[in-house]
């Protein structure tokens, strides 16, 4: 049933859950796989506009240079549902993170989210995800929150 409700709110993409998955955040910076590759969180930001009116921010992590309102990095990354209240958040259908790689989009809903801080420029965190064995990471970030070109 679980994968039958992603299937239909999520029209196209990939959806999964995994029993064996460990809600505990590692130590240190985010990494893990994304598409089978290993991966390692560089900069992120939120995207102003898709986090407008919303408890949580519309959040990309990459494993290169990012610069807000900029073109994004190339390979493999993560868009997460950041909430923007620090707190321990549990994912799930409606706060879910996605590992990316072009077109190949899985949606995961097994983990956790935990906001340390948020100021008017960053949040601070970690998270662990996972989708399947050659998608999922664990670790904390720093995120830029992304002034809107408005």
């Amino acid at each position: 049933m679980t994968k039958l409700i992603c299937l239909a709110s999520l029209l196209f993409a990939a959806c999964g859950t995994s029993d064996s998955g460990s809600t505990t955040i590692d130590d240190g910076q985010l990494a893990g796989m994304v598409s089978g590759q290993p991966w390692t969180f560089v900069a992120g930001g939120t995207d102003a506009f898709l986090s407008e009116g919303d408890d949580n921010y519309f959040a990309s992590f990459y494993a290169g240079a990012y610069t807000c309102n900029q073109s994004e990095p190339s390979g493999p990354s993560l868009i997460v549902a950041v909430p923007k209240a620090p707190g321990d958040y549990p994912m799930s259908l409606q706060r879910n993170m996605t590992f990316v790689n072009g077109s190949d989009n899985k949606i995961a809903v097994d983990g956790r989210v935990v906001v340390d801080s948020v100021t008017a420029t960053t949040v601070t965190g970690g998270l662990v995800g996972t989708f399947d064995d050659q998608n999922q990471v664990s670790g904390h970030f720093t995120l830029t929150i992304c002034p809107s070109t408005n």
